[in-house]
């Protein structure tokens, strides 16, 4: 997982993979902000462009999720939102798997309650594999396979998000 803010891409761009630098360079240069909700294709396949509009919801109404095909690049373009992310653990029970048709599988979620207890558990244990990341206008978060990750939650209260999501097809990183 990588987090970075498209006001830096200039001075970072060095640091991310050939096809990861291409997807943020086209958010920034396209104007994809403008662009109606929608999907853009931008390399025949292998990338395209997911515009979405929608309102963030209490975590514990958000279910992990993952892709084997896709790298995700996440971008907040208006609003706040909380992503959940950890790492894959062969111990967690799917409760949907659509790779297949959606290239998306979900993972058995915890209530509210629960979720703070587990947080808590890893935190004495030295075993807290994940964080949440608070996403505001302008910055982005790059998600790869091994990356569970838990979009659209609020951080406060609702947010009426603008997101761009880029999706990279896992053979332009050598995957």
């Amino acid at each position: 997982m990588m987090l970075g803010d498209i006001r830096n891409l200039d001075q970072e761009k060095h640091l991310y993979p050939s096809a990861v630098r291409r997807g943020l360079e086209y958010i920034k240069l396209h104007q994809l902000e403008d662009a109606s909700p929608g999907r853009y294709e931008l390399e025949s396949g292998k990338m395209f462009a997911i515009v979405q509009e929608y309102t963030t919801q209490p975590v514990s109404a958000q279910q992990y999720e993952s892709h084997y095909s896709y790298i995700d690049i996440q971008y907040l373009v208006s609003g706040t939102e909380r992503i959940g992310w950890k790492r894959y653990d062969d111990r967690l029970k799917i409760s949907l798997n659509r790779l297949g048709e959606d290239d998306i599988q979900y993972y058995e979620s915890e209530t509210e309650k629960e979720f703070e207890a587990v947080q808590r558990r890893e935190r004495r244990a030295g075993q807290d594999e994940g964080s949440d990341l608070i996403m505001e206008p302008g910055l982005f978060a790059v998600f790869f396979p091994t990356d569970l990750h838990r979009p659209c939650g609020h951080v406060h209260k609702e947010s009426c998000i603008r997101k761009i999501v880029i999706k990279i097809h896992r053979s332009l990183v050598g995957l």
